[in-house]
């Protein structure tokens, strides 16, 4: 059987010539150059566009391999139904994710952001000396592949790293790991907490009044993990309390973030434009994944990353 494979990510030549060679595809089609009327031909998307045809004009569709960890975006209820294997690039973000971490927490307990602020006024000195991570107690909202790298590394700086995962199940690099209700009870011991949840129906507003109020007092909350996890309206009203001394966010429950937000204006909140996960050797990295991928599809074995579409990850 051969197949037919509408890219939604660039591919230099090399790869589209690699991927028709190697394996039994007949058409290696970018986005761009798609005709709608070929939807029915399709078997494999690489990637995800919002610009696509609706999922019911992809009638031999089998199977996506998306270009991201999260698939929140996706139609994942008509997508079970038809029984359409969604597999991820879990796996390739634990680096930068981890280097991203790093820099925000760096920013924050060195003085190097109010440094920056300082230098453009050309003004000499910081409001106080700073801490360091010896010894901080870190709590990670997941215990997937970025979050075991990011608590290894952590581990390194001296920290004591707790993680939270549906089970409770234990997971290595971590000190100890909760279910999600026995983890909320040790909200208070902790002077970081980190969240890389997915954004599911079940992970919505997670991060809500009740939960930053059983922080600790002058924690540092990260979110890397979905915008949709978090209760904006609370986030702020924490922040301006100082119950959160310093929360850096990559993620929004509306991107790009708009310009009349009150985030902007918090002078204890960095930003960033949900960048943590990217790097220049990200699409080489995914390209991996789904050559790995298209040699097991085609010898009818399991997949690697596939997502369990009940659960949205």
């Amino acid at each position: 059987m051969t197949h037919f494979l509408l890219t939604c990510v660039e591919l230099t030549e090399t790869q589209r010539s690699y991927l028709q060679t190697t394996f039994s595809i007949n058409q290696v089609v970018p986005i761009e150059m798609f005709d709608r009327a070929d939807s029915g031909k399709v078997t494999i998307i690489y990637g995800w566009s919002d610009t696509l045809p609706s999922l019911t004009h992809f009638s031999s569709l089998k199977w996506i391999q998306t270009l991201s960890a999260g698939v929140n975006y996706l139609p994942l209820e008509e997508l079970a139904k038809r029984n359409i294997i969604v597999t991820t690039t879990s796996g390739i973000h634990g680096h930068q994710m981890t280097e991203s971490v790093l820099g925000m927490l760096f920013s924050y307990t060195r003085n190097i952001r109010e440094s920056i602020l300082k230098q453009e006024k050309r003004e000499w000195g910081v409001a106080n000396k700073g801490t360091d991570l010896v010894d901080k107690r870190v709590l990670i909202f997941g215990t997937g592949n970025i979050a075991k790298q990011l608590a290894k590394t952590l581990q390194v700086f001296g920290c004591d790293v707790f993680g939270i995962n549906r089970s409770g199940r234990q997971v290595e690099h971590f000190t100890q790991t909760f279910n999600y209700q026995d983890g909320q009870s040790k909200l208070s011991t902790m002077d970081i907490v980190i969240n890389l949840m997915p954004g599911t129906t079940e992970t919505y507003h997670y991060f809500n009044d009740c939960l930053f109020s059983n922080m600790k007092k002058g924690v540092i909350f990260i979110n890397m993990g979905r915008g949709t996890s978090v209760n904006t309206s609370d986030l702020i009203s924490h922040i301006k309390t100082e119950k959160i001394a310093f929360a850096a966010l990559d993620v929004f429950e509306e991107e790009p973030l708009p310009k009349d937000s009150e985030l902007w204006g918090l002078k204890n909140v960095l930003i960033t434009p949900h960048i943590s996960g990217a790097t220049d050797k990200y699409n080489d990295r995914a390209f991996t994944i789904l050559t790995d991928n298209l040699m097991r599809f085609m010898k009818h074995e399991v997949l690697k990353n596939v997502v369990d579409l009940d659960l949205g990850y």
